[in-house]
């Protein structure tokens, strides 16, 4: 994903990806991510938490409109 990322950025249009592994997706340098400690498959957030499904979405948008470099990262800042 962090590679088809930097292709829409390629062709102007912009992302932010969301991870959960940033282990994964920090090497292929995405050029926006949230990270967040959820599980595979809730990248976005939990099954039914509207709540924390809304703040991935808030932290996208404020990346997206706040980063001033390319490579920006929002993490999670829960212990793990």
């Amino acid at each position: 994903m962090s590679l088809i990322a930097r292709g829409l950025e390629a062709a102007g249009i912009p992302t932010v990806l969301v991870s959960v592994m940033p282990a994964l997706s920090s090497p292929a340098r995405p050029p926006r991510q949230v990270i967040r400690r959820l599980n595979i498959g809730a990248t976005v957030g939990r099954p039914h938490d509207v709540e924390g499904q809304t703040e991935t979405l808030t932290r996208m948008v404020a990346l997206l409109e706040s980063a001033d470099s390319f490579g920006a990262e929002d993490r999670d800042r829960k212990a793990a």
